[in-house]
């Protein structure tokens, strides 16, 4: 076991939480062998200090929180992070419609605090542009057409 290696994944870990694949990619980057950067990866799993499904639900409570993004656009970003698309699929099965909804609605409001011209358009391109299903849309732009006067 190259310990060298190990205290460089450790010390990577120590700043920010990473996915197996993106630690894998970035000692291999700074020039380590695929056997031993497979190695260190195992040591970390081992000792807890890399786990997949971990940072997918953190990321997943982070998106949760920030409310801005698609079942889509949220997808994305995990896959981005080198998540398995299995997992991915796991936990986004729980993913709560109303979440997706509430986000829609947020980025509505916001298209329409700075176009007060109320064009419906601009919305539903601005949804679908973001990858909100069209349903998610339709409720959105019901929900906005109750409340204009």
């Amino acid at each position: 076991m190259n310990t060298n290696i190990s205290e460089a994944a450790i010390k990577l870990l120590r700043y920010r939480p990473y996915s197996k694949c993106e630690l894998e990619q970035k000692l291999l980057n700074q020039g380590y062998k695929q056997a031993a950067v497979n190695q260190a990866i195992e040591y970390a799993i081992e000792r807890g200090y890399l786990n997949d499904t971990a940072l997918c639900d953190m990321l997943l409570t982070k998106y949760a929180e920030v409310n801005k993004y698609s079942l889509k656009e949220v997808y994305i970003r995990l896959k981005r992070r080198g998540l398995s698309t299995e997992l991915i699929r796991e936990k986004l099965a729980d993913w709560d419609e109303m979440l997706e909804y509430q986000a829609a609605m947020n980025l509505a409001a916001k298209v329409l605090a700075r176009d007060s011209s109320r064009d419906m358009r601009k919305i539903i391109r601005h949804l679908s542009g973001k990858g909100f299903k069209a349903t998610t849309v339709t409720k959105v732009l019901e929900r906005l057409r109750d409340m204009s006067p």
